[in-house]
Parts: C-alpha cells; structure tokens; sequence
C-alpha cells in the first residue's frame, strides 16, 4: 500500500515537471521511507495513548528506529507482511512498556537488554536478502551501530541506577525488540542459505 501511494506521489511530480526521470526511483524510494516512518510513529503514538504511557512510546520508537536503521534484522518478504509484523512489534513492545510500570520487571528488562546488546554488538550489521548491503554501507553502518549501542546502553545504566522509569524501560525494549529481530534475520538467513 505504501509503495503504491509512494509511486503515485513520485508519478504526479514527474508529471507536474518537478522532477525528471532520473530521479522517479530516487523520490519513490525517499517517499516510502517517509511514509512508513509517519506511519509507525502513528502507530507507537496511537498505542502510547491507548495503553497510557504516549512518552515512553515516543522514547521507545526513537531508540529503536535508531538503532534499527543501522543494525538491520529481520525483513519479510512482502510489504504487507512488513506492515502487520512491525505494527504487531510495535503495539506488543508498547503493551510490554506498560505492564512494566504494574510488575517489577526492571531486573528481567535489564538482563534482556543486556543479552539483546551483546547480539548487537556481535551482529549488526545485518543484511538479508529483502534490505541487501554492500561492503561500503556495511563497513559505514558498523561504527555508527556501535555509538547508537553505547548511548542507549549508557542512558539504560544511568536510569536504571536512578530509578527513572520513564526512560529506562522503553530504552531497554528498544534494544530487545532488536535484539529478536537480529535473531531472527540470523535464523531467516541460515535457513535460505541451507535449501
């Protein structure tokens, strides 16, 4: 759906004169990137609102989509499946975020992040074979994933020292949410590798 809206949006401006030829790909591929991302922020707000807890969502997505651009994961194989997993992933780390402030699970969330960072550290980048990189992204999306890594782990130590909730709990779903998805590219990339 996203991608139809994002090549009628590019198809209109090529008609219009405002852009050329050339540059049609150029514009559908910056068109969906900017449509998917108002749509997930959408969803997170959406779920942040319903499930009461709208900052830590907000915090929550900004984590994530950070360190989700470079470090890569799981993608399925067609954009309607990528819509109702990630709007799935979403509502389901959010609902995590909000149990958490019933349940002490602040010790579980921490031992997870922690998990989940050293599959980070040790897997992203990740490519696949929907989102392919090249040795120049890879070798550029590495050191960045890194430094998203280290400052998100530094604000889950100095909240969680503090006590501040608010910051440490959709900071660490962030990290586990990626940490599954890096698993599970792994696992998605052994098995098409082994037919």
């Amino acid at each position: 759906m996203i991608n139809k809206i994002s090549f009628r949006l590019a198809e209109k401006l090529l008609s219009n004169g405002s852009i050329t030829e050339n540059e049609r790909e150029l514009y559908i591929y910056s068109f969906f990137i900017l449509l998917t991302q108002t749509l997930y922020l959408a969803l997170a707000c959406f779920f942040g609102i319903i499930f009461g807890c709208f900052g830590e969502s907000l915090i929550f997505f900004t984590a994530f989509m950070f360190i989700r651009k470079y470090a890569g994961g799981y993608h399925a194989k067609t954009e309607t499946r990528c819509e109702i997993l990630s709007a799935l992933s979403i509502a389901g780390c959010i609902w995590l975020i909000k149990i958490s402030k019933s349940y002490n699970l602040f010790t579980i969330l921490l031992c997870a992040a922690l998990i989940c960072a050293v599959v980070i550290i040790t897997s992203a980048p990740l490519d696949t074979p929907e989102k392919p990189l090249s040795k120049k992204e890879f070798d550029r999306f590495k050191p960045i994933t890194r430094i998203i890594l280290t400052v998100i782990l530094i604000l889950i130590t100095v909240s969680f020292y503090f006590n501040i909730q608010f910051l440490f709990v959709p900071c660490s779903v962030s990290l586990i949410l990626e940490g599954i998805l890096l698993i599970s590219g792994r696992i998605k990339k052994y098995i098409q590798s082994h037919i």
